[in-house]
């Protein structure tokens, strides 16, 4: 059995998804789990098929702010808060905030990434040079102010 994690949203630095305007906050590393909380930004997006990694995952998603136009597989739909959503393996995920202001949700999805810590994903994206935000930057970026 693993170690408590203890997480406070507003110490977490953000991670630029890729190339496109979706920042993710890693909040829990398991062995057969995987949790964040994404900030999008109006007029951001993650495109379906934007991943490096083929969709494999089983997704949980619940809006906690906004709304975004959800891809999933075949089907476009719009979702706000208090929505949750569901998503099997090989079904392509994409997000689209239409919206005005910042729609931010949990995503949990299993199988993990592989990656079992945050200082080992800080150390991953440093090595690719990718964008990583700091807690404050990603606090300003939720509520508008980036």
């Amino acid at each position: 059995m693993g170690e408590k994690q203890l997480v406070k949203l507003a110490n977490v630095p953000g991670f630029q998804h890729a190339q496109d305007n979706y920042w993710y906050r890693p909040l829990l590393f398991g062995k057969d789990l995987f949790m964040y909380v994404a900030h999008v930004p109006p007029g951001g997006d993650m495109p379906p098929g934007g991943h490096a990694e083929k969709e494999e995952f089983e997704i949980c998603l619940f809006m906690l702010e906004g709304e975004l136009e959800i891809t999933l597989g075949d089907d476009t739909f719009t979702i706000g808060p208090e929505t949750a959503l569901h998503g099997w393996p090989d079904q392509e995920l994409g997000v689209k905030n239409n919206g005005d202001v910042t729609a931010s949700f949990v995503l949990a999805f299993s199988p993990p990434p592989g990656i079992n810590s945050i200082e080992e994903l800080k150390q991953r994206y440093a090595e690719r040079n990718r964008t990583v935000k700091t807690p404050e930057e990603t606090n300003a970026l939720r509520e508008g102010r980036a």
